[in-house]
C-alpha cells in the first residue's frame, strides 16, 4: 500500500482508466476527471436502442497481454472472436484479403502489377513486425526511422502496393493517408493489422462500472488549468457542469488526454513540455452505427474497404449482429468533419454501395448512433522515438506531473492501456 496521496487523473479513456487503476492499487486516493457525460473516451460508448455499443476503438488483439490481464482481474468479462478479413471492390466484385492466407494476398499484389522489390520489402517489414508487440517502443522500427523518416511511407513503395495494402492499413489504424505516415510508426500498424481480434461481448460499460467502485469518477468536469506552486504541481482548477472553475488541491496530476489538450494545460507552467506536445497533430473521424431490419453481411464478408471517398471502411458490429453495420468516415476525403446534411449524404451513398454488394436490397434502417471526433487519431511525427525521448526527459523535471495517451506507444487499446500504466508507474517512482 502507498501513503494515501490524493491524485487526479484527467481523461477517462483507456489510458486514464489504466492509470487510475494502477494508482489505486498502489494505495492512493484517485479522482478520475472527464469532461464528457460518461467515461470511455474514444471508445465511443453509447446505446443503440437498448443495446450497449462502442462506436470507437473496441477490438482487442490476441497479443494484447496487459489489457487482457486487466480485464480478467477486474472481471472477468466475456469476449467473442472478431475476424478481421477486409474486402475490396475489384472490377465490381468483392475481393477479400485475409492476413492468414498470405500466398493469396501476395499473388493478388503481383497480378495487380506490384513490382517484386516492393512485395519483398513489404514482406520483410511484416516479418519484423510479427516479432514485435505492436507498440511504438525502441527496436527495429525506431532504428529504421532514424534514416528513413525523412520521407513518408508512400515514397518507400510504388502506387500499386500503396493503394492495395498501405492505404487500407493506415486509414484503419491512423485515419491517415500513406503520405501522412512514416516508416518508424508503421511497424505498430503492421503488428496490429496482422493480429487476430476479439471484442467485449457486452461492450466496455461493465468494465467502467467495475472500476467506478474503486475510485471517484467525475464526469462533465473540465480541467481548466494546473495549479503550480514553487515548480510543483499542487492541483487543478476544475469547472463542473458549466460552472466557473474552482481550485482543488491534489498531490499530483496525471494527464491522460490527447496531446493538444495536455499541451493547453501545461504550456503556461511548463512551456517546453507544452511545445513538445503541441507538435502532435490529430486527425478527425466520424462513425455511424446503423441497425437494419435484416442481416446485411453474408457469413463470408467481414468488412469492406474503399480506396477513396469519405467512407473508408464498413463492417458488422459483431459476429452475432450482422444486421448492425459500422460506417467509418476518415482519411483525407472525410476532412474537415461534415455538417449534419453532408454527413447524411455520405452515409446514404455508402449505405447504397454496401447493400448492393452484399445483396441486401430492401433493407430498412431501424436505429442508428452517430459519433464524431475532432481528435480521433494521433498522427505520429517522423522519428517518433526522438520525440518521446525528449518528452520523457522534460517530464522528469515536472514534479507532481505525468502524461499518458495514444501519442506515446500507439493507437491500439493495448498501447493506450500500457501508456497509462507506465505513466502511473513513473509518477509513483517520482513521488516515492
Amino acid at each position: 500500500m502507498g501513503d494515501g496521496r490524493h491524485i487526479a487523473v484527467v481523461g477517462a479513456g483507456i489510458s486514464g482508466l489504466a492509470a487510475a487503476h494502477r494508482l489505486r492499487r498502489a494505495g492512493h486516493r484517485v479522482e478520475l476527471i472527464d469532461r464528457e457525460s460518461q467515461p470511455g473516451g474514444r471508445c465511443g460508448v453509447g446505446l443503440l436502442g437498448d443495446r450497449p455499443i462502442m462506436a470507437g476503438g473496441r477490438l482487442i488483439g490476441r497479443k494484447y497481454t496487459a489489457l487482457r490481464e486487466f480485464l480478467h482481474e477486474v472481471g472477468p468479462f466475456a469476449l467473442e472472436p472478431y475476424p478481421l478479413r477486409m474486402s475490396r471492390i475489384v472490377a465490381g466484385e468483392l475481393f477479400t484479403i485475409d492476413h492468414q492466407d498470405r500466398p493469396t494476398g501476395l499473388r493478388h499484389l503481383i497480378e495487380a502489377g506490384t513490382p517484386a522489390p516492393d512485395v519483398a520489402k513489404f514482406s520483410y517489414l511484416a516479418s519484423r513486425a510479427l516479432t514485435a508487440d505492436g507498440l511504438l517502443e525502441p527496436g527495429y522500427y525506431t532504428k529504421l526511422a532514424a534514416h528513413s523518416d525523412h520521407k513518408p511511407l508512400s515514397e518507400h513503395f510504388g502506387p500499386a502496393l500503396t493503394a492495395i495494402l498501405l492505404r487500407p492499413m493506415t486509414v484503419w489504424t491512423h485515419g491517415a493517408e500513406p503520405e501522412e505516415v512514416y516508416l518508424g510508426a508503421f511497424g505498430a500498424t503492421l503488428a496490429n493489422v496482422l493480429d487476430d481480434f476479439d471484442r467485449l461481448t457486452d461492450g466496455i460499460q461493465p468494465v467502467f462500472e467495475a472500476l467506478s467502485r474503486q475510485f471517484v469518477v467525475r464526469t462533465r468536469a473540465t480541467a481548466d488549468r494546473l495549479l503550480v506552486r514553487s515548480g510543483r504541481v499542487r492541483g487543478l482548477a476544475i469547472a463542473e457542469n458549466g460552472s466557473a472553475p474552482r481550485e482543488e488541491l491534489f498531490d499530483a496530476v496525471l494527464l491522460a488526454t490527447p496531446a493538444p489538450a495536455a499541451a493547453d494545460l501545461v504550456i503556461d507552467e511548463f512551456p517546453t513540455v507544452g511545445k513538445l506536445l503541441a507538435q502532435i497533430r490529430y486527425l478527425p473521424a466520424a462513425v455511424a452505427v446503423v441497425a437494419y431490419d435484416r442481416e446485411i453481411f453474408p457469413p463470408d464478408v467481414w468488412g469492406i474497404t474503399f480506396d477513396d471517398g469519405p467512407c473508408r471502411a464498413v463492417g458488422p458490429e459483431s459476429p452475432s449482429r450482422r444486421d448492425t453495420v459500422r460506417y467509418i468516415f476518415t482519411g483525407r476525403d472525410a476532412r474537415p468533419l461534415p455538417s449534419a446534411k453532408t454527413f447524411e449524404s455520405w452515409l446514404a451513398r455508402s449505405e447504397r454501395t454496401v447493400i448492393e454488394h452484399c445483396a441486401a436490397t430492401g433493407a430498412i434502417r431501424r436505429d442508428r448512433v452517430t459519433r464524431t471526433w475532432d481528435a480521433a487519431y494521433c498522427a505520429y511525427l517522423p522519428d517518433h522515438g526522438d520525440f518521446t525521448a525528449k518528452l520523457r526527459h522534460e517530464i522528469a523535471s515536472c514534479t507532481g506531473l505525468a502524461v499518458a495517451g495514444d501519442y506515446l506507444l500507439g493507437t491500439s487499446l493495448e498501447a493506450c492501456f500500457r501508456a497509462g500504466t507506465a505513466a502511473a508507474e513513473d509518477l509513483l517512482n517520482r513521488l516515492a
